[in-house]
């Protein structure tokens, strides 16, 4: 430990107090020591009980505190994902399609990253004509994993005619993410990049070409390749217009280029194969972390309860004080019940993702439906919310009944909360996302449905409705799309607001 201070400018007060207290020794007596011995032989010299109290008021407004040692914490990278959506991944050169096939490889990395001891926080951006951040830093992959089955094209904002691709973007939009000193990998997975789009991306690599910049080494650039390595062509589809690019040709990507873009950046270049990518290990950020210091402030005004008795009383009637406090004794005081021991071992599990064993050891129904919820039994977490009748459980049970379908269970969940909290911030936000959905939505199904291998599932079959969780995705991403737009309307020269017919 070592002691601090945080305002230290305080410590500027101690020269106007020394000043006084050098004042007040050179001030001269107003008798004469024989003449005051004679007159008041009783009296000595007072004690300047004001002037010593000034001295613990200025140290404690200083604020000294004890600070512990920083320690160097061993920290997992942040892995963030990009991933194109752009209507080129529906090629099929790589059957079914190359976004099927980059979902079924996403979700094998997913799965094969949960048996390590702690996860790495993984973000999630989409990106097509523009990028948006559909999943920010998490260690809950669970969170991911209920996106990806259906992440598709369909569900991103069509800005332009042609749903083209800003994998730039994308990368503007990662390295904004990135905290101080946090080692990144940037995980680019898309079918191919343009001469001009591989220079801007480097060109927004923070510090390239600079020998004294520390952030140059804080991110590296991994692509994933989701292409054939031969020209293809997109599939048509009745369903679109005139403008629209499914049925053209798709040239062959420049792999080499793009290989040597990654070396630049610090990764590596890997093709969507059958197995896993042999990228290199993720690199550990080392994160100085250290305790709150504790204000000692506080403490040092304790004395001037004496000095302001001093002042009024005398120091006689202080000991006289203080020997009768000493001959009372106060009842003690009982303390707060602790919790019990069930519960203690309920936390001790649920801390150690023992979800399944804190469920049924919880008393409090919000934490037994926390604890469901993580074990992925939204069915029981559902009926241990509905014991509570707080804003938090009513919430809660929202996302839970969102879970299992239920859209209008949810948004009266919702309501609920509302109702005991109206400026829950969250419930608002969901509730807004609920209620420009169709009024029938199928639920999902709660038994995993086995995966299709690709040439199983290369049979044209009735396309599944999506998921709740991803149908408040499309419906977030629509609506950050319209709010971009409008602003850039809004900062276009000559904008004139459209008048209502």
């Amino acid at each position: 430990m070592e002691l601090m201070l945080l305002r230290p400018l305080w410590l500027l007060a101690l020269l106007p107090w020394l000043w006084q207290g050098w004042r007040r020794r050179r001030q001269p007596a107003l008798l004469a020591p024989a003449m005051q011995a004679y007159l008041l032989p009783r009296q000595g010299r007072r004690t300047p009980w004001l002037w010593l109290a000034c001295l613990p008021v200025i140290l404690a407004l200083s604020g000294p505190a004890l600070r512990q040692q920083s320690q160097s914490i061993t920290m997992p990278a942040l892995d963030i994902w990009l991933l194109d959506l752009s209507e080129t991944m529906l090629a099929q050169d790589l059957p079914p399609d190359r976004a099927t096939r980059v979902r079924l490889q996403l979700q094998d990395m997913l799965a094969g990253s949960e048996p390590k001891q702690e996860a790495h926080p993984i973000a999630l951006i989409l990106f097509a004509d523009d990028a948006y951040l559909a999943m920010p830093p998490s260690r809950d992959h669970r969170a991911i994993s209920l996106l990806l089955p259906d992440l598709r094209p369909a569900i991103m904002p069509q800005l332009t005619p042609h749903r083209g691709s800003a994998p730039e973007r994308a990368v503007e939009l990662a390295l904004a993410q990135i905290p101080a000193g946090q080692r990144v990998r940037l995980l680019l997975i898309t079918d191919g990049l343009s001469p001009a789009q591989m220079e801007k991306i480097a060109a927004l690599w923070p510090c390239q070409d600079s020998l004294l910049c520390r952030a140059s080494s804080t991110a590296r650039l991994d692509i994933l390749l989701a292409n054939g390595g031969k020209a293809a062509e997109l599939p048509p589809s009745g369903g679109q217009g005139f403008g629209s690019s499914l049925g053209r040709r798709l040239p062959p990507p420049d792999a080499a280029a793009m290989a040597q873009l990654a070396t630049r950046l610090g990764g590596d270049l890997q093709w969507l194969q059958a197995g896993m990518p042999r990228f290199a290990p993720l690199p550990m950020s080392q994160v100085q972390a250290s305790a709150p210091s504790r204000d000692l402030g506080p403490w040092l005004l304790i004395p001037l309860l004496p000095l302001a008795l001093l002042a009024r009383i005398g120091s006689a009637w202080l000991i006289l004080l203080g020997a009768g406090m000493s001959l009372i004794h106060p009842p003690a005081l009982q303390a707060s019940p602790a919790p019990s021991a069930q519960d203690s071992l309920a936390w001790q599990a649920y801390q150690q993702k023992q979800y399944l064993a804190a469920a049924r050891d919880f008393q409090d129904p919000v934490w037994q439906g926390n604890a469901w919820y993580r074990a992925g039994d939204y069915a029981r977490a559902a009926a241990a919310y509905a014991r509570a009748s707080s804003a938090t459980a009513h919430y809660n049970r929202g996302n839970t009944l969102v879970q299992l379908g239920d859209i209008k269970g949810a948004e009266q969940a919702y309501l609920a909360a509302l109702a005991l909290d109206p400026r829950h911030e969250d419930a608002l936000y969901n509730l807004a996302l609920l209620r420009p959905l169709p009024p029938q939505t199928a639920p999902s199904s709660q038994s995993p449905e086995p995966r299709e291998t690709p040439e199983q599932s290369a049979a044209p079959d009735k396309p599944q409705p999506p998921a709740p969780p991803v149908l408040l995705l499309e419906q977030r991403l629509r609506k950050e799309a319209q709010r971009r737009a409008q602003a850039l309307q809004a900062e276009a020269p000559g904008f004139k607001a459209e008048e209502s017919r």
